[in-house]
């Protein structure tokens, strides 16, 4: 018998019920709810007992990651419930941890295995044309993959300390006539031996290590002390405010006085609070809404915009633009690209235009490569803009001009 609960199967034995056989494949790893059970090693007929396992004990758990038959039988001795957790469950986490965890998950199996596996199982396995190996074990890509990862985790530290990061300025445009508003500070990692690492790369790895905190740092500095320089390059034609976008991390907003480090950062090179941005993503303020609303309460209290950053792509945005006091919004590029090849993609972005709008939000749509899509957006009323079209990023340096003449974006 079977219920489901908390995402999980629980299964009822019978005294002296077979939970499964040695040879079978390992679809799933189970947890002793009450009762016990024994485990039974040797051909059938011939088994003898090796291990008896009662109430929290876990069994199962190496076939089901490995993917390899199991190398034992095992018996219930009294009645038994077990709770049942299967293969699809356990492989989508492991495909979401780190390359790291998972090569040394891999790692740990192939040496238990060795360890309780009898010579004969492990010789047949030896020739068994490679079906060792399942989806959890990818051979040397995921070796590479957790190589690198090392590697990079190792060196990051270093390379924020000997100013291998460098922030590049990526121009916001008023639609209308493609005059310059603003900019976004992007991060990117010169790396002396790999080149420039995507961000995409190496942010997770900084939040996973804690090094985010000095990553965050670095760009908020940087982009504030190089506002100086860019903002004569702002000359929007319809009169709005300067500004400069810097995107903030879950680890960095969830820190104490985080508002009050921006306000010094700000008073210590002389920049208006009007003119900084902040962007959040729908994924921040998932992890933990009540200090996020505290934070966005206080820097909005400042003056600082906040965007709501890739509106679209998750599911609770019209309620965080109820509760949170945001100035404006960013359309994910994913509707953006795809303007002219759906008419939902119009509608979407017709309808957060429309929205933002009511709301007495800006809008800024990112991801333009074309002036077609640009048009389009004109069109439907966009007012910001931002892509390649209209500018790649570039560093400090490179947009203002040899001769700091201001070169436009």
């Amino acid at each position: 018998m079977a219920d489901v609960t908390t995402g999980f199967q629980r299964e009822t034995y019978a005294a002296n019920a077979i939970v499964f056989r040695a040879g079978e494949v390992g679809e799933a790893a189970y947890v002793i709810d009450c009762g016990c059970v024994e485990i039974l090693l040797g051909p059938e007929g011939d088994q003898r007992r090796v291990d008896v396992l009662a109430a929290g004990a876990m069994f199962g758990e190496i076939a089901l990651l490995d993917g390899l038959p199991r190398s034992a039988t095992v018996r219930t001795l009294v009645p038994t419930e077990l709770i049942r957790i299967d293969r699809d469950h356990v492989e989508g986490l492991l495909q979401r941890a780190d390359p790291v965890v998972q090569y040394l998950v891999k790692l740990l199996l192939e040496r238990v295995r060795s360890a309780r596996t009898p010579r004969p199982l492990r010789e047949r396995d030896d020739h068994s044309d490679h079906n060792a190996l399942t989806e959890l074990d990818p051979g040397e890509q995921l070796h590479s993959a957790a190589v690198r990862t090392l590697s990079l985790a190792q060196s990051l530290s270093d390379g924020i300390r000997l100013g291998q990061l460098e922030v590049h300025y990526q121009a916001i445009v008023l639609l209308s006539d493609a005059s310059v508003v603003g900019f976004e500070a992007l991060v990117r990692w010169r790396h002396p031996a790999l080149g420039l690492i995507s961000p995409d790369e190496f942010i997770p790895l900084a939040e996973k290590t804690g090094l985010i905190h000095r990553v965050g740092e670095f760009v908020l500095q940087r982009a504030v002390a190089d506002w100086a320089t860019l903002r004569p390059l702002c000359r929007p034609s319809d009169g709005s405010v300067p500004f400069m976008s810097v995107n903030l991390s879950a680890p960095e907003l969830c820190t104490p006085g985080v508002v009050q480090r921006i306000q010094a950062c700000l008073a210590a090179h002389d920049m208006p609070p009007q003119e900084l941005h902040i962007e959040l993503t729908e994924t921040i303020i998932i992890s933990s809404v009540e200090l996020v609303s505290h934070v966005v309460q206080g820097l909005r209290a400042m003056g600082i915009g906040v965007a709501l950053d890739d509106f679209g792509t998750g599911y609770a945005g019209l309620d965080y633009l109820q509760t949170l006091p945001f100035s404006c919004l960013k359309i994910d590029r994913s509707f953006v690209q795809r303007l002219h090849s759906g008419e939902r993609s119009v509608q979407i972005v017709s309808s957060a235009l429309a929205l933002s709008d009511m709301l007495g939000l800006s809008t800024i749509a990112e991801g333009i490569e074309d002036e077609a899509t640009a048009q389009l957006l004109r069109q439907l009323g966009c007012t910001y803009a931002q892509g390649f079209f209209f500018g790649r990023p570039q560093l400090c340096q490179a947009l203002v001009g040899p001769c700091g003449s201001g070169a436009h974006p």
